[in-house]
């Protein structure tokens, strides 16, 4: 008797299902750990037959994620893989980096599998995502580095052909060689040009970058000619990558060209500067407005020189904005509640999402709510009054805490917002504290939180006596105080 196959479209949700490889060797079984065999079942499926080899491989392949974690005390690096699809993501573990190699992950790695061309399920067409992150190797390309050359040639084969489905690269590593990206930016930068005239559209729509991607003039050259983008995203922005943005398009000058976001306006719905965006002025911001017409997520990091006047003059002119980033930071002249609303309404926003300083805020408070012993506050009231319905009549004792800066700010902000669903509050140092645990220990973790505060109450002193908002200049020179400090302890 011959049991019927399950169509593929079925099977493909199906799969997805199941839970990604777990670290430990695929091919070792424990038949007695049920967890075990239930993170090997779709490696299991891919060996059952045909018709599942090929569902599975799109699963498994989906998203290809490069990490060289840096090793203490040592040169090497170890390589991470992870299997990825859009219910999560878990890592598989590489030993280490094949040092013989020379910058390249050791095998097996899915970006190496999906790179031979020989085998039979041709993996390189499930390729949707591709994120290279870590320590990469700080040598020239060439024969001592050979990690370049095997990103462009995995840029060529996901992003090209009739079968590519490439659709999102992102590109942030912690270090690497400045000539790293080069090669797969020229590869990028004709992709638009392969595109053009044919009837398959280009399956590329997304990039995130960081500023080893964008740090010179060569690289954003390259950048600018990439066409067919609906979501950008960059890490650190460099006054380089903002004046490829926008361009020198003045009249009377002879040399004047238009940015990349003139070429993409068309087609971009999502921008997002995150980090530290210092070089991102009131001038510059007001710039990208008249390319994003059809803009619905913006995004913006950290930069004291934009104050709420600025930032909200700009994102008021974009009338189909529905989802905003933004970091707080405490202003004493903000202007009243009356202004958001009657000035800069945002009537389509339906998620706001605020990155916050819980240090300077703890800074901020009223001397009296500090040392009281009243619970800590968790902004869950923000979170309440963005659901609440627009027919129904938000309770009295939801209201927000005056007292806390920064829900007096969310709730000025939101008011010409009455589409609002959603209010997320992220906080960076608590971020930033998990990421240190993992890698610090406890002494010096207490020695930089110690200094991180003390910067933090310095500017906060600055403000109340100043009554303006901070300057480039102040913040420069206390990060520069901050990480003297922290050189000094850490001798």
């Amino acid at each position: 008797m011959v049991v019927p196959m399950i169509p593929f479209d079925i099977l493909l949700p199906i799969l997805e299902y199941l839970p990604l490889p777990d670290p430990s060797p695929l091919l070792r079984h424990d038949f007695q750990d049920s967890q075990r065999n239930t993170r090997n079942a779709l490696f299991c499926c891919s060996l059952a037959s045909r018709e599942l080899s090929q569902v599975a491989g799109r699963v498994l392949y989906r998203s290809v994620e490069l990490n060289f974690r840096a090793k203490k005390n040592l040169y090497q690096t170890d390589a991470e893989s992870s299997w990825t699809n859009q219910k999560g993501k878990l890592a598989f573990h590489d030993d280490e980096a094949d040092l013989n190699e020379y910058g390249l992950p050791a095998a097996p790695h899915p970006l190496l599998s999906a790179l031979d061309l020989k085998s039979l399920n041709a993996t390189y067409t499930y390729v949707q995502n591709l994120h290279i992150t870590g320590y990469l190797s700080t040598l020239p390309p060439g024969p001592t580095n050979q990690l370049p050359a095997l990103l462009a040639d995995a840029i060529h084969l996901f992003s090209r052909g009739y079968q590519a489905k490439l659709q999102s690269l992102r590109f942030t590593p912690e270090s690497c060689h400045p000539q790293t990206f080069v090669q797969s930016l020229e590869v990028l930068s004709k992709l638009s040009e392969y595109f053009l005239g044919s009837t398959v559209p280009q399956p590329l729509c997304e990039l995130h970058l960081n500023h080893h991607a964008f740090d010179d003039e060569n690289k954003t050259r390259l950048l600018a000619q990439v066409r067919g983008l609906k979501k950008l995203t960059f890490e650190n922005s460099t006054r380089v990558l903002l004046q490829a943005l926008v361009g020198n398009d003045k009249e009377g000058n002879e040399t004047s060209n238009k940015g990349w976001l003139c070429s993409l306006q068309k087609d971009l719905i999502e921008l997002h500067f995150t980090n530290n965006c210092g070089s991102i002025t009131p001038g510059v911001l007001n710039s990208f407005i008249p390319y994003l017409p059809h803009l619905e997520c913006f995004t913006l990091g950290i930069s004291y020189s934009l104050a709420d006047k600025d930032v909200f003059t700009a994102l008021a002119k974009l009338n189909k904005l529905k989802s905003v980033g933004v970091r707080w930071y405490l202003q004493l002249n903000s202007p009243p509640p009356s202004v958001f609303i009657e000035e800069w309404p945002l009537p389509a926003l339906k998620v706001l999402n605020v990155w916050y300083s819980s240090r300077s805020l703890q800074a901020a408070l009223p001397r009296g709510i500090v040392r009281s012993n009243r619970p800590p506050h968790t902004h869950e009231n923000m979170r309440l009054r963005a659901r609440t319905e627009p027919d129904e009549v938000f309770d009295d004792a939801y209201d927000a805490d005056d007292s806390c800066p920064l829900c007096a700010w969310v709730t000025k902000v939101t008011d010409g917002s009455p589409a609002l669903r959603e209010v997320i509050l992220i906080d960076e140092d608590e971020d930033r504290d998990e990421e240190v645990d993992e890698t610090s220990d406890t002494d010096e973790i207490e020695e930089e939180d110690e200094v991180q505060a003390k910067v933090e109450a310095d500017r906060v002193m600055w403000m109340m006596r100043q009554g303006t908002n901070f300057g480039e200049s102040i913040i420069e020179e206390a990060e520069e105080d901050q990480e003297g400090e922290l050189d000094l302890a850490e001798q």
